[in-house]
């Protein structure tokens, strides 16, 4: 046992905060479980949990003059975590022209009830933002993703260019995809769907 397991996790933010770095392994320690937890919990991504854990650690490192100021251990750095994978999913996966993951979310096959949960509710949420599009983005968007029609199809069909039909398309995704990020809320249970999509 070392001296540090005998203190109090505000001693050891105070200590941390003096550029103790035994007091930090011993946050570390205690607290890697949790911050990798929740991380997984959000992503369904064992190495970007991990990532995203040590990312964690390295800013309480690196903010280490303002860890007086934290009253509960557990809250903030769950806080933090949860910031951190909204952060990301806004920096990477929402990122514009990255439209994979919404083509993913068509060929995605779901296991388990907390996993169709969060299926039902991505499926609710694409069919809110697909159904605020025009009626012309919407059919093209429906016959491009939905029935597998080519651009030239599509073009033939609706009676427009094909240079039309894939700037429709991808006037669409970006609608989606600016729908989608101003549900802050609903990002969390969507990042699993999405990160699949995007690592395809």
């Amino acid at each position: 046992m070392t001296n540090e397991d005998l203190y109090s996790d505000e001693e050891l933010l105070l200590l941390i905060a003096k550029g103790d770095e035994n007091a930090y392994q011993e946050i570390f320690k205690r607290y890697w479980g949790q911050v990798y937890g929740t991380g997984l919990r959000l992503t369904k991504s064992p190495e970007l949990s991990k990532d995203l854990a040590q990312e964690i650690f390295l800013k309480l490192w690196d903010n280490r003059s303002k860890l007086p100021e934290v009253k509960k251990v557990d809250a903030w750095l769950y806080t933090i975590s949860r910031n951190l994978v909204t952060d990301y999913l806004r920096k990477k996966v929402l990122a514009p022209f990255n439209a994979a993951w919404l083509e993913s979310y068509f060929l995605h096959d779901t296991q388990g009830p907390q996993q169709r949960l969060e299926y039902l509710e991505l499926e609710r949420l694409l069919k809110e933002a697909i159904d605020q599009l025009t009626p012309q983005l919407q059919q093209v968007f429906k016959l491009s993703r939905y029935e597998g029609l080519s651009h030239e199809q599509i073009a033939r069909q609706m009676g427009i260019s094909r240079v039309s039909s894939k700037a429709y398309v991808v006037r669409a995704l970006t609608e989606i995809r600016k729908y989608i990020a101003k549900h802050t809320d609903k990002l969390l249970f969507l990042t699993g769907w999405l990160l699949a999509g995007w690592r395809r």
